[in-house]
């Protein structure tokens, strides 16, 4: 449907006393939104603060003073008006809505309207209070001209010294003329002056007129009233009209009176900011960014339509300002909403059930509310708001609106139906963009969804000249960048038209809402039907739009089954590809989990820890219960992540943690825990490894294993920061060293020296199944990664960025395995046995890399999927062709304690659970998975750092030997050498173009065929070079540049 089509098919007042009820229709237009370039920096404070204002008992009471200015003589062409209220009826003004007398008793009637608004806003909790000063004379007089306050050209600084000059005249003012009013009784103030408002000046003949504003000061520049008892230091400022520049035009015949307006949307939006919303738009330039669907964006500059007795019709701008959206509102009342079920936070809704919605918009009777907001996050920062935005909830095609003082002002949206007296409704929304059928009824809404980017609002600012740092949020600029904002709404048509320079449908389109079906529209662009052709009946990380966080990376929550557009809408919240989701609060962040044990009472438990005191979560009746309660461990919080080992060889696994120099040992083979506690000279310094029913300690200036919950064997090593076992074998990590001990006696029959400092990462060890393989892979803290094979140590791949590595992990991949896989920075690596890059590879992701948190692998179906854990964020999962696979994402606002896997072969149910930083347990399970998905398991695999697959490499038919150099030429101080069917050792000879050896070496033995071997230009200066390769009694002779 055309922006600027206009349908008009009846137009009824009716006169009730002195309100009426009045038939009008909507324009599908809007009036462009303006906003004084300098009006931004009327703002100093932290609108936090304000906030807190919610809780005193003034905040429901506002004061309105009435102001106008020295009389000009002669009249001042750059300001609307003379300085003074119109107070006498104007025979030019054509309608109603919006006409003179602007006496106290229309600035009453327009503050009533204000009341209805904020009542429907806050669905019923808050009434508005308000008072009109001076009661005996029409206005407060200021000693000052209009043009004195706003004077043409003024700068930044001279407009900014006048306003707040104007706000603390105006106040004073009051207080000398007024002594009764009680300004500490009011928790809001407003100043409503004589003449139009800037913002309305559409001819940008009169850019005198003061701006509509909201004003706080700093310290030292409050009016100071009541004797120097109370300091007022912010109000909303707005005019006695809008209306000011009238013209006119004819359409298709008719004659059309533009100009008019009402003050309605006006004092609803700066009320607003003092309520503590902040403005959606872009405060630099007034670009729209929200469009619409919130009034403090466009949603103001709605506009009616009625019909004159003489058949032309009249615009009135402003009369019905749409209601707030989901984030502005939930600044307000969220308190209010979340204590009436109004607001739904997750994870209080469940997940995989129908959730009913409730329009905004439908006025809700009783105690049994519908929710009409939810709360979804997409990672710790970042979340959804998900509402029910719809123009005709009850059905009846449109809505009335109910007026005072013979229609000058509107009161509120009332019912088409013949009620008397006309009651309120909260259909405040009937302007938003919808379809329209052919008698001139609205339908259409939908479910409207909000992104919310806390980074940007709180974490993101700007530091004044002073060094002063403001947040967005409270320097009012939330949404400043087109690409880059705080607040946004999802639009369902994929369609970015909110904010954009470049398309027509700036306030937003009828395609905006997510809903079932598409609609049946007939030539003209009317509303016939619902089709039965899926519009945007969910919201995923795979539709378009997708469901991602700003860095793209996709939310594991998403929505499904989305209804039709009704007063009462479902939908459903999915678990990405789980099918359930259980979750248990224990109100503290400081709770940890362990690995799933065997108990002598129930085969799968979950062990939490809580201060002194231990839960287990049991899976009983096909689901995870707390089924025995809690038990008294009187043994402090471990500093390591719990491990399970069976030290007596019972069946049953015991749970072990470690506090300073006591390692703890829980039995579960009975009913009720056993303790055991075993006491160390020092302080235990790494996570107790299990191995083979023993258990490893480290202190300082030891090595300790464990069986039978007894100390067996000990022996005096320094200096372990990591430990890692298989078999019999140990192996423990330190700064500069790797020693191999045997488990029974703790010998060491094998010792290296690193060649850069270590153990920042967990060591790996990867074995094939008949053990005749057999490597360990270190990866020192500069991201450079040693591989120890056939007891010799190599450098395998070389980090030469600046960034950190992540953890590293180990999985098979396609026809590949072993792969090892890990982060930099960004940049997600996958790396064949002997560090030769996988195609694809490295993947560059939205984020850096958790440094701390271990990577893992599934498999789902035949695919294997690599999980790269992000900071504050969850996993990326990225499949062997490198594609990042959006449905398999896992974002989630994980705390960084280790998160475990775990697979139930009888049931057949994969579980992932981990803790988040609020205090919540989450356990997420999908069924019907027939063999084990879990390929590598996190940190130490699981158990103990060791993984075992089968060692294959990706199928080459050709036996020909292929060898060659990239990239040629080389400009970097490294580059590849690329192998294929070069088997045993190679010799490596180096020629400049003379002829002078410059270089030789061996290249060593590899399992993988083809493979990488990474070489330095170092000693090479810029030239042409021959490399000679002897392998297996063939040579060959690869040419290439250096370029220095």
């Amino acid at each position: 449907m055309k922006k600027n089509t206009i349908l008009i098919f009846f137009v009824l007042v009716a006169a009730l006393l002195s309100a009426q009820k009045m038939f009008l229709q909507k324009a599908q237009q809007f009036q462009k939104l303006a906003e004084h370039p300098y009006q931004n920096q009327l703002i100093q404070y932290n609108f936090r603060q304000d906030l807190l204002k919610k809780d005193k008992t003034n905040f429901n009471r506002l004061l309105v003073i009435l102001v106008d200015f020295a009389e000009e003589y002669p009249d001042d062409p750059n300001t609307t008006g003379n300085g003074k209220f119109q107070l006498e009826p104007d025979l030019t003004y054509i309608y109603s809505v919006g006409a003179p007398p602007h006496n106290r008793e229309y600035f009453e009637a327009n503050l009533e309207a204000l009341k209805y608004y904020y009542l429907a806003v806050s669905a019923g909790a808050y009434e508005l209070h308000y008072d009109v000063y001076p009661q005996n004379i029409p206005a407060y007089t200021l000693p000052k001209s209009m043009g004195y306050y706003n004077p043409p050209g003024a700068s930044s600084e001279l407009f900014v010294s006048r306003m707040e000059e104007y706000f603390k005249t105006a106040f004073e003012t009051a207080d000398s003329i007024d002594e009764e009013i009680d300004f500490a009784s009011y928790g809001h103030y407003m100043i409503i002056h004589s003449g139009s408002d800037w913002q309305h000046d559409i001819m940008g003949d009169t850019p005198s007129d003061l701006p509509s504003f909201f004003i706080k000061v700093g310290d030292g520049k409050e009016a100071v009233v009541d004797n120097g008892t109370v300091l007022i230091s912010h109000s909303c400022n707005v005019p006695e009209t809008i209306s000011q520049d009238f013209y006119e035009n004819e359409e298709n015949g008719t004659i059309i009176h533009s100009g008019y307006g009402a003050l309605n949307a006006v004092i609803a939006h700066e009320f607003g900011h003092s309520l503590g919303m902040v403005d959606l738009y872009n405060v630099y330039n007034s670009s729209p960014m929200v469009g619409v669907f919130d009034i403090m964006d466009s949603g103001g500059s709605g506009i009616l339509i009625d019909e004159l007795d003489n058949g032309d019709l009249v615009y009135v701008e402003g009369a019905l300002p749409t209601l707030p959206g989901a984030f502005s509102r939930n600044l307000m009342f969220r308190d209010s909403y979340l204590e009436r079920g109004l607001l739904k936070e997750f994870p209080d809704f469940n997940t995989m059930t129908e959730l009913s919605l409730s329009a905004i918009s439908a006025m809700q009777n009783g105690n049994d509310l519908v929710p009409h907001t939810y709360k979804i996050p997409l990672n710790a920062k970042e979340y959804i708001l998900v509402e029910n935005r719809n123009v005709d909830p009850d059905g009846d095609g449109g809505t009335a609106v109910f007026g005072a003082l013979d229609g000058r002002v509107i009161l509120y949206p009332t019912p088409f139906e013949d009620i008397s007296p006309p009651p309120p409704t909260y259909e405040y929304d009937y302007l938003l963009p919808s379809f329209m059928k052919a008698n001139g009824s609205a339908i259409g809404g939908g479910i409207l969804v909000w992104h919310i980017n806390e980074a940007i609002l709180y974490d993101e600012g700007q530091t004044d000249s002073s060094g002063n740092w403001t947040s967005n949020f409270d320097a009012n600029t939330v949404n400043t960048g087109f690409y880059h904002r705080g607040v946004s709404v999802i639009e369902a048509d994929g369609l970015t038209d909110l904010g954009s320079d470049y398309s027509m449908y700036w306030t937003g389109t009828p395609y905006e809402y997510f809903h079932k079906y598409k609609p049946i529209l007939d030539t003209n662009g009317l509303f016939v039907n619902w089709s039965q052709e899926p519009w945007k009946p969910e919201l995923t990380a795979v539709t378009k739009p997708p469901l991602v966080d700003s860095f793209n990376v996709p939310g594991l929550y998403h929505l499904k089954e989305i209804g039709n557009p009704a007063k009462k809408m479902s939908f459903k919240v999915e678990s990405g590809s789980f099918d359930t989701t259980q979750i248990f609060d224990y109100s503290t962040s400081s709770f940890i989990i362990g690995p799933i044990i065997k108990t002598g009472f129930n085969e799968d438990n979950i062990p939490v820890l809580i201060d002194n005191k231990m839960f287990l979560l049991s899976y009983w009746d096909n689901e995870w219960q707390d089924i025995i309660g809690e038990f008294v461990t009187n043994f402090p919080r471990s500093d390591y992540p719990l491990q399970k080992v069976d030290l007596n060889t019972d069946g049953y696994f015991e749970l072990v943690w470690a506090k300073q120099n006591t390692l703890v040992l829980v039995d579960w083979s009975l009913d009720t825990p056993i303790f055991h506690q075993i006491s160390f000279p020092d302080s235990i310094t790494t996570t107790p490894l299990p191995v083979n029913n023993t258990l490893i300690v480290t202190t300082k200036d030891c090595i300790y294993t464990v069986k039978n919950f007894a100390i067996q064997n000990f022996i005096g090593l320094q200096g372990a920061k990591c430990i890692a076992g298989y078999d019999d074998k140990i192996i423990v990590l330190g700064t500069d060293f790797l020693a191999a001990l045997t488990l029974d006696n703790l010998d060491m029959f094998r010792e290296f020296t690193l060649p850069e400092p270590c153990g920042n990462i967990e060591p790996l060890i990867y074995t094939n199944p008949d053990k005749t393989i057999e490597m360990i892979f270190v990866m020192a803290n500069s991201g450079n990664l040693y591989r120890i094979y056939q007891n010799r140590l190599e450098l395998i791949f070389a980090n030469h960025s600046k960034e950190k590595p992540g953890q590293l992990a180990c999985s098979s991949l396609g026809d590949i395995s072993p792969v090892l896989f890990f982060g930099i920075g960004n940049k997600q690596y996958a790396l064949k046995a002997d560090g030769t890059k996988l195609t694809h590879f490295p993947v560059i992701a939205p984020k850096a890399i958790s440094p701390c948190e271990t990577p893992f692998a599934l498999k789902n179906g035949s695919a294997e999927i690599l999980f790269y854990p992000l900071s504050e964020t969850g996993y990326l999962a990225i499949d062997k062709t490198g594609r990042i696979v959006p449905e398999m994402c896992l974002s989630v606002n994980k705390d960084k304690k280790n998160d475990y896997l775990y697979y139930q072969p009888e049931q057949k149910i994969l579980n992932w659970y981990y803790p988040d930083s609020t205090g919540r347990l989450f356990i997420h399970s999908k069924k019907n998975i027939d063999t084990n998905p879990i390929l590598f398991a996190g940190y130490r695999n699981g158990a103990s750092g060791c993984a075992t697959f089968a060692f294959r490499d990706e199928s080459i038919s050709s036996t020909e030997k292929i060898a060659y150099i990239y990239p040629n030429p080389v400009r970097k101080p490294y580059y590849k050498l690329n192998l294929q069917n070069y088997f045993g050792e190679t010799k490596l000879h180096l020629y400049d173009i003379s002829g002078t050896l410059v270089k030789k070496m061996i290249i060593p033995e590899s399992n993988n065929n083809p493979r990488d071997f990474e070489l330095n230009t170092l000693g090479l200066s810029s030239g042409v070079y021959i490399m000679v390769l002897e392998n297996n009694g063939s040579t060959k002779r690869l040419k290439f540049a250096v370029e220095k």
